[in-house]
C-alpha cells in the first residue's frame, strides 16, 4: 500500500513529503490565518523565491534562511 494512504502528513519523512509535490506552487503562496478559527486562506501573492516557469522555489536549499516564514515541508499542513 502507498505510504500516503497509511500515514498522516506529520508522520511522513521529508523525502516522502517532497515526493508528493506536483509543482502546483500552492505552498509558495502567502497565506492568512484566521486567529479565531485557525482557518487558512491563500492569497494570490507568491513568495519572492518562486520560479513562475516551474512553480518551484528558485533557491530551495536556502529558502528557510532567506524567507523567515517559509515552512519545512512536513510542517506545511493546509
Amino acid at each position: 500500500m502507498s505510504f500516503w494512504k497509511t500515514r498522516k502528513l506529520a508522520e511522513m519523512t521529508s523525502e516522502e513529503w517532497e515526493s508528493l509535490c506536483d509543482n502546483c506552487g500552492k505552498c509558495c503562496l502567502h497565506k492568512l490565518e484566521d486567529e479565531d478559527t485557525g482557518r487558512i486562506v491563500f492569497t494570490s501573492i507568491a513568495c519572492k523565491l518562486i520560479d513562475l516557469k516551474t512553480c518551484r522555489c528558485a533557491r530551495y536549499a536556502e529558502r528557510t534562511r532567506l524567507v523567515a516564514d517559509c515552512l519545512q515541508p512536513v510542517l506545511t499542513v493546509y
